[in-house]
């Protein structure tokens, strides 16, 4: 689809109708955001005394103070990725989300609260809201098209280690890091950049897949939404922005002992790692389990899994080799490790990604 015709596509639908008749009859009372419709009744009933509009009981789409997976992404099909268009004039709910949420404004302009400031984001800004944070979007004019790209948060963890090979250093990387494995929440990220016509395009072909299409494909989706991720890890980190904190981002520990331990992990150890970083085991050991709930040792064979992984799908190193790359002494509690990650022997998992890789080539 040709992008005038994409933006021609979004026409007023009739909810968005009644938002806007309800948003030019009391605009003063959008200016704070609401928690619930019985709120917004409120206020609407306190300066609509004469009673000329009549207002809904339910509102026209769905407001809630909290979404789960469960309500976004299907589970027949095993979705990870969604896509939801932001409905223009809707009074503007603080929520939450459990899974990750991508705000691309495509036209025009939108309102994002957050941490109890309206931020402003125009035509080819983005802003990346980690799980479970309270925020909400507000848009008032029919130019407006500001498209929700959504992913399950498990989806992203599995893809990132991919996505890092784009860029694995730099602010926007250590926001994904952070967003993976920063329990607290309270993790926003905005980039005030320029259209990217890259991104653009895959934002539309996204929507197009979900929308357009006799049936939506879940590894299409999925893979859009990836590209869309990489690009975004190539914009100029000199347009990204930190809302929570305005002043100097300080480094997180965590993205500097993961990559420490990509780069020696045929040798690393709980013991060299604190050295490296002159801090106690003891400290690594609750730091660990308290930034990503898993321990150390649970990490680093994760880790491992992943490099083998890997090694034996773009290499023809043989097993005794891989066993050395990835730091172990003994096959067999290799094999084991492996074997237990991904419910086969490397060797049957070496033929069967090849195999899989030949069918999606031809």
């Amino acid at each position: 689809m040709e992008r005038d015709s994409f933006i021609q596509s979004f026409y007023l639908r009739e909810e968005e109708k009644l938002y806007k008749k309800l948003y030019l009859q009391n605009p003063q009372i959008y200016e704070e955001p609401i928690r619930s419709w019985d709120e917004f009744l409120g206020r609407f009933m306190e300066n609509n005394k004469d009673g000329k509009i009549s207002l809904p009981q339910l509102p026209p789409t769905h407001i809630d103070n909290h979404f789960t997976e469960d309500e976004y992404f299907s589970q027949e099909i095993l979705e990870e990725t969604n896509v939801v268009v932001n409905a223009r004039y809707c009074p503007a709910f603080l929520h939450g989300l459990e899974f990750i949420k991508l705000i691309y404004v495509f036209c025009g302009n939108c309102l994002f609260y957050y941490a109890g400031k309206w931020n402003n984001l125009c035509a080819g800004n983005i802003c990346i809201v980690a799980p479970e944070v309270e925020q909400t979007v507000f848009s008032h004019l029919d130019e407006d098209i500001v498209i929700n790209l959504l992913i399950r948060r498990s989806s992203f963890t599995e893809a990132f280690p991919e996505l890092l090979e784009i860029n694995d250093g730099g602010i926007i990387a250590e926001f994904f890091w952070k967003m993976l494995y920063h329990r607290q929440g309270g993790e926003v990220m905005v980039f005030h950049s320029k259209p990217y016509r890259l991104l653009e395009e895959s934002v539309m072909e996204l929507y197009e897949e979900a929308f357009l299409l006799p049936k939506r494909s879940r590894l299409v989706m999925k893979s859009m939404m990836m590209s869309i991720f990489g690009y975004i890890l190539r914009i100029n980190e000199e347009d990204a922005v930190f809302l929570k904190d305005s002043k100097k981002i300080e480094k997180y520990p965590l993205i500097e002992y993961q990559q420490y331990m990509k780069r020696h992990i045929d040798t690393v150890s709980l013991a060299s790692l604190s050295k490296e970083f002159y801090v106690s085991e003891g400290y690594l050991s609750r730091y660990f389990r308290k930034e990503t709930g898993y321990t150390f040792s649970h990490i680093l064979l994760e880790m491992r899994m992943k490099k083998a992984a890997e090694l034996l799908i773009k290499t023809e190193c043989n097993m005794e080799r891989i066993v050395s790359l990835i730091g172990y002494r003994d096959q067999s509690i290799f094999f084991r490790n492996f074997k237990e990650t991904y419910g086969m022997t490397p060797a049957v998992y070496r033929k069967k990604k090849r195999q899989a890789e030949v069918m999606r080539i031809y």
